[in-house]
């Protein structure tokens, strides 16, 4: 019984030209080539282009026009298309034409098949291009429909060309008994459309009702021979585009509904009469029925409805007036095979001979509740379930889903909307169960950490009900065990991407549910960050409520968009610890809320554990097009929570009171003046080098932070003119990560301060070699080159440095080019006034413009103070730079007074601190 909108939404998608009802079958199959009917009122497709959207290939012109008879005789549908190729993306859309048809009722007869370029007119109308094709187009679901394609392939099509064609259908599905139902397309798929017309004749006593969507109606008068009319127009129609996302009623406009069905009522009679005398139980099929006999009428019902589910396959036969009417259950229960319509009755005669009523309920797979916008008329529905009432109970259940699981009570058919029964006293659509409320799916992240420096072990367990739990089923069997594991795992790799998996995906059905769990083992590499060295930092996701409510890409949704289904949703993520890790327990809670969903998080801490649980609620199927953009607000809000970051203290809860102690003995040695503090730097720098050694000194560190810890305890030690102890860090921590760009950086420093230049030239090249684009160890390697006495080296490495404008604007590189030009025997202030910025007041440039000769040196020092206050920092830089210029004057005892001065600012953070003892060293040794 699906094949009805199946194949409407086929025709839509690709043009495929088609139309199809009910009464006689024609005396031949095939086609034939004939002149137009009379009847036909002829429609030119002069000036549609105008205002048409640019597009390959543009539909000019859709005419259909119907004739119905007075009496039982067959109705007329004649079709006349235009097609205009405007580029050369569009000649093998407008070269095909296929004309879709069902030989059993209905005849074939082309009437003209024209080109037209420029002024002239090719006639292209020929049996012999006419190919019959017996497609099948739904055996992949296991369906047979006996349809057949007329297909013709133009040649010699050119941009510019227009090609028309028309023909005409004659007969009607007898299903119908001579009634005339319709559901045609006001939008085509091969490109905009300048006009769509429907010209409706009947006759005066036969009452066609009809919803027209995004149609005009108008009364046409009436013909010679007293037909009414009734033409359905439409002008610039865009292009048909698949959206997959769309709510079903966002095609409602694009449909002209046509029924003789007055109203729902005698819908349902008629489908009582179809399915009424093949709903009768034969001997066979009582016998059936008593050897599925359980001990209670609730086993019973299971066993049948699950005989019927998986013994007998879905297989249609839906030639003609076999497209709704059912086959005899017995034909059905002996050939052990049917479609939807068929298993239905197959499962009422089962039951009916077990004593329990049984209806057959008409539904829509595909618009579900928006049925109830439809026409009345049996092309509303595509598919039909089974109700089933067991002692005063009411039970939709659908025979056709071999893949459900679980007691009766878990294999409710749901969120098929409204459904008609198909008994003769039921005179509206009645509302069916829906998916509200119902669990749809869980999961439970776990990851255990025997210490924060090994991998953890991660297993997630995602348990799916219902419709998703078969879904699964379905996609598992079609797809192959292998195909599906990717898949499954696809969510949890993206959002974990150090997981390795453990073993296979373990699949299994839950004991008595219809449900299916997933579960997950994986090994996950350390996932720590560790920002500034403060807090270990790993990030999660909850892929289950994050699948749910993920967006299409498009922002914008003129259509709607259609959500997942409605019903309940839960998954938690927990991370657990073999220690002691927080020194407290906590809970906090947070809800985010729309009209479409309600988002519930609940987060706990306890001293081994932390762990979040969400609960989505999905409380609507869509989301109209008005109201999406306020939807997609509040759901990048929700989308926020549904991924965070987990923060794990660095010291365990013991070293972190070892560390206030040792916190409250710096404060007292500062107090008492032990401790000489210049600087907030260095208060800062002593600070941080408890809370390091505490890190370093556990166990919480994986190889790869270890090494970056190192390696900021090597800086903190640098600043506080440790530089031997700041050596030995940083040789650990090129032990551990030989690669790290930053070690080897800071390496380059530390032996720039040491004084091992040719170390620190070689530290620094390792550095580039890795990154590039570091521009301070670059500048590191021209200052080293520089203090072992290579002033070419140094200027090269500094005049590489000063292509990059931020660091001409810093202001420190121009003054070290002044020094290196002047070691190679060059003029230094004329190479630093070509670099140096113009008008500049900043520090250091004061400093710059002493060496440029455009001020004094008691200007720059006039420079270091700031608000009142001398500034150590400053200070100790200006002197280490006159300390330099007076070496390359040749006044070693004023290098000498400028390199004490700069020492004795104490702020042995600053490079220029280190190098100044190191000048004083020297210059002391050569007395």
């Amino acid at each position: 019984m699906s094949r009805g909108w199946r194949r409407w939404w086929a025709a839509l998608a690709t043009g495929l030209l088609a139309a199809g009802t009910a009464a006689a079958a024609p005396k031949t199959a095939g086609f034939e080539i004939g002149r137009e009917p009379a009847w036909v009122q002829p429609m030119s497709a002069s000036g549609l282009d105008a205002g048409l959207p640019a597009a390959p290939l543009q539909v000019l012109l859709v005419d259909q026009q119907t004739r119905l008879p007075a009496g039982r005789g067959p109705s007329e549908r004649y079709r006349h298309i235009v097609r205009q190729v405007r580029d050369g993306s569009g000649l093998e859309n407008a070269a095909q034409i296929s004309i879709e048809f069902d030989p059993s009722y209905e005849r074939l007869t082309l009437h003209r098949l024209e080109l037209r370029r420029g002024g002239a007119r090719i006639d292209k109308l020929a049996a012999r291009r006419v190919r019959l094709l017996d497609r099948e187009t739904g055996l992949e679901q296991q369906r047979l429909d006996g349809r057949r394609t007329a297909s013709i392939v133009l040649d010699d099509v050119r941009v510019g060309d227009r090609i028309e064609f028309a023909y005409t259908l004659v007969g009607d599905n007898p299903v119908f008994d001579g009634r005339f139902v319709q559901v045609d397309w006001t939008r085509h798929g091969l490109g905009p459309t300048g006009l769509y017309r429907y010209r409706l004749l009947a006759p005066a006593q036969r009452t066609i009702h009809h919803r027209a969507g995004a149609a005009e109606v108008a009364d046409g008068g009436r013909t010679a021979d007293g037909l009414r009319v009734t033409e359905f127009r439409r002008r610039g129609v865009p292009r048909f585009v698949e959206d997959s996302y769309a709510p079903a009623d966002s095609w409602l406009d694009d449909m002209l509904q046509l029924s003789e069905f007055a109203d729902w009522g005698e819908v349902a009679r008629w489908a009582e009469a179809l399915f009424a005398p093949a709903l009768r139980p034969s001997a066979e099929v009582s016998a059936q029925a008593e050897a599925l006999r359980g001990t209670d009428p609730g086993t019973r019902l299971l066993a049948l409805l699950d005989f019927v589910q998986t013994q007998v396959r879905y297989f249609g036969t839906e030639i003609g007036a076999s497209s709704h009417r059912p086959a005899p259950a017995a034909q059905t229960l002996a050939q052990r095979y049917g479609d939807c319509k068929d298993k239905v009755v197959l499962l009422g005669a089962l039951a009916s001979a077990a004593g329990v009523r049984a209806t057959p309920v008409l539904v829509s797979s595909t618009m579900r509740r928006d049925v109830a916008a439809m026409l009345p008329s049996p092309l509303a529905f595509d598919h039909v379930v089974a109700e089933l009432q067991p002692e005063g109970r009411s039970l939709l259940v659908d025979p056709t889903r071999s893949m459900q699981t679980g007691p009766l009570d878990e294999r409710i058919a749901r969120g098929l909307g409204w459904g008609l029964p198909a008994r003769a006293d039921a005179a509206a659509l009645v509302e069916l169960p829906s998916h509200q409320g119902q669990l749809q799916g869980e999961g439970e992240d776990t990851l255990r950490f025997a210490s924060l420096s090994q991998p953890a072990v991660f297993e997630s367990v995602q348990t799916y009900y219902g419709d998703i739990a078969e879904s699964l089923r379905s996609e598992r069997a079609a797809r192959g065990a292998e195909e599906f594991e990717r898949s499954a795992r696809a969510d949890h790799l993206r959002l974990y991407p150090g997981l390795v998996a453990d073993g296979a995906l373990e699949v299994a059905d839950v004991p008595g549910r219809n449900a299916l769990r997933l579960v997950q083992r994986y090994t996950l590499a350390p996932p720590w960050r560790f920002p500034e060295q403060r807090v270990f930092a790993a990030d999660y996701g909850l892929p289950l409520p994050m699948s749910v409510l993920r967006l299409p890409d498009s922002s914008d949704r003129p259509r709607g968009l259609r959500l997942a289904l409605p019903g309940r949703y839960r998954q938690s993520v927990e991370f657990r610890f073999a220690e002691p890790t927080f020194g407290r327990s906590s809970s906090s809670r947070a809800e985010e809320s729309a009209p479409a969903f309600r988002l519930q998080l609940r987060a706990e801490m306890a001293p081994q554990s932390q762990r979040l649980d969400a609960e989505l609620e999905m409380l609507q199927d869509r989301v109209a097009a008005a109201d999406f953009p306020a939807y997609r607000e509040r759901l990048v809000r929700a989308f926020g929570r549904l991924a965070g970051t987990v923060q794990v203290p660095a010291v365990s809860p013991a070293q972190a009171e070892l560390m206030r102690q040792r916190y409250a003995a710096l404060d007292t040695q500062l107090r008492l003046g032990r401790l000489r503090i210049v600087t907030e730097m260095q208060r800062e720098s002593l600070g941080r080098r408890v809370l390091l050694d505490a890190v370093l000194a556990g166990d919480r560190l994986s190889p790869g932070l270890r090494a970056q810890t190192l390696t900021e305890r090597a800086m903190l030690l640098d600043h506080l003119g440790e530089t031997d102890a700041a050596r030995a860090d940083l040789q650990a921590a090129l032990a551990l990560d030989g690669e790290a760009a930053a070690t080897h950086a800071a390496a380059a420093v530390n032996a720039l301060i040491r004084g091992a230049y040719g170390e620190a030239e070689h530290a620094a090249d390792e550095a580039l070699r890795r990154a590039p684009s570091d521009i301070e160890s670059l500048q590191t390697r021209a200052r080293a080159a520089y203090l072992r006495g290579d002033g070419a080296a140094a200027r090269a490495g500094f005049e590489t440095a000063l292509k990059d404008r931020t660091v001409r604007e810093a202001g420190y590189a121009p003054i070290w080019l002044y020094l290196a030009v002047r070691r190679a025997g060059a003029d230094g202030a004329a190479a630093l006034r070509q670099v140096a910025p113009a008008g500049q007041r900043a520090w250091p440039h004061p400093v710059a413009r002493w060496l440029a000769g455009e001020a004094s040196f008691d200007d720059a020092l006039a420079a270091t103070r700031e608000g009142g206050r001398g500034d150590p920092g400053r200070e100790c830089e200006l002197q280490f730079f006159a300390g330099q210029k007076a070496l390359l004057d040749g006044d070693r005892a004023a290098a000498r007074r400028h390199f004490r001065r700069a020492v004795d600012t104490g702020v042995t953070e600053y490079v220029e601190y280190g190098l100044s003892r190191l000048e004083l060293q020297r210059l002391d040794g050569a007395r």
